[in-house]
């Protein structure tokens, strides 16, 4: 009897498994041979929003746009500075944050509405090891020094920058999952590690570890040595629902709350496929492992799933040594590159799917574009109507390197 309960049960896990193995789409991708076709049979609702003209704001071609709460906000790296503008493109406020000593950049909490600056004190010289072994001990005063963070508030308007105290969820970089619910997706090895057991992805409450996906081996594990690796998520418009992607892995996961379940399989070629070898045979050290990817720069790194709706998946593929954003069309089952996919004329030849500088939130997706670019265009096709929302702004002969926010959608 009880052997055939034992019969019964393997039964039941092995159909469980194969179905659901059987619900995960593959998506055949050949790099060399993704499709291109006209940007007009993928996007529409294209909307333009002109920015305010100021002496206050500089822009270069790696400044980006984020969407917070109320405020456009354009990031300038270099400058070390913010511009913020509300959504009818009238500007607010430029913040600088260049006497924040160190590489501190700020990232936007929707939760608090507040952008926050965190990383270690550039006071101190520390080592990959000595920054392990803080992190280890994270709860001692005394290391609390080697921390500085800073916040912004959106919600009051003097924009002040304000100095933190560093908290836990900020020294082991977890984030606002849903609800109580933080996690943290960053990998690590180290002879430092007295234990082991450690996991890719961690759900936290109250500062306390509640369940852990994907077990490995934090001291030796071979494919995350040398190198930190994490783990990356994929917002959905439905609450609850997110998509989770692995390092070294070709499987897009659906996570439902708590539970994670494969969903998509990324099918490549065995020429841009890691070989076993990878997972298998250590590298001698680091210099080794960074030579293997300069020359081995297409072999698959981890995939960035970006948006779904019913009739496409955008996705980037970081590879050892390069990026490549594609689309891939449920209906024909065909996978499109991005920068394959030219603008028409329907949509003033603008290129908007690229695998910079693109922003979404929720199903809209923005960039922006030089002022120079669209007055050029109208220039060239006089018999093309000017869209209302730009024509007073090009009429008032901004300079050529304004930005212009261009917000559109996928179709659906």
């Amino acid at each position: 009897m009880n052997c055939i309960r034992g019969l019964f049960l393997i039964a039941c896990s092995l159909s469980i498994a194969l179905s659901t193995q059987s619900q995960v789409q593959k998506i055949y991708l050949h790099p060399k041979a993704a499709g291109s076709e006209k940007q007009s049979k993928f996007i529409d609702s294209v909307r333009f929003i002109p920015l305010e003209v100021t002496p206050d704001a500089q822009f270069t071609q790696y400044s980006n746009v984020e969407v917070t709460r109320d405020y456009f906000m354009i990031r300038n790296y270099q400058a070390k500075e913010l511009v913020l503008y509300d959504k009818q493109g009238r500007y607010i406020k430029k913040i600088s944050y260049k006497k924040l000593a160190g590489d501190l950049y700020p990232a936007y909490d929707l939760r608090t509405n507040q952008l926050i600056f965190f990383g270690y004190n550039s006071t101190y010289a520390l080592t990959p090891k000595d920054q392990i072994k803080i992190e280890m001990d994270w709860s001692s005063p005394k290391n609390k020094k080697y921390f500085k963070k800073y916040s912004i508030d959106l919600n009051d308007s003097t924009f002040a920058i304000k100095k933190e105290k560093p908290e836990q969820k900020d020294i082991i970089r977890a984030y606002h999952f849903y609800d109580d619910i933080y996690a943290a997706g960053v990998i690590k090895t180290s002879e430092l590690f007295t234990d082991s057991l450690d996991y890719e992805y961690k759900l936290y409450r109250d500062n306390k570890f509640i369940k852990g996906f994907w077990p490995y081996n934090r001291i030796n594990e071979l494919k995350y040595q040398y190198q930190p690796e994490s783990i990356s998520i994929g917002r959905t418009d439905t609450p609850y629902i997110n998509y989770i992607t692995r390092p070294y892995s070709d499987i897009i996961y659906k996570m439902v709350h708590d539970s994670i379940t494969p969903y998509y399989q990324v099918v490549l070629p065995l020429e841009n496929s890691l070989p076993q070898s990878f997972f298998t045979k250590p590298f001698k050290n680091k210099t080794e492992k960074d030579n293997f990817r300069r020359n081995n720069g297409m072999l698959l790194h981890a995939i960035h799933p970006m948006y779904e709706n019913d009739r496409f998946l955008y996705f980037m593929v970081a590879y050892l040594y390069n990026w490549e954003a594609y689309i891939y069309q449920k209906q024909t089952q065909v996978t499109h590159k991005a920068k394959n996919i030219k603008g028409d004329s329907s949509q003033y030849n603008l290129s908007l799917l690229s695998d910079f500088g693109l922003t979404r939130n929720k199903d809209q997706f923005y960039k922006t574009q030089k002022a120079g670019d669209l007055i050029s265009y109208f220039e060239k096709h006089k018999d093309v109507a000017i869209p209302p929302e730009l024509e007073k702004f090009i009429k008032s002969n901004p300079p050529a390197t304004s930005p212009i926010i261009i917000e559109f959608k996928f179709k659906n």
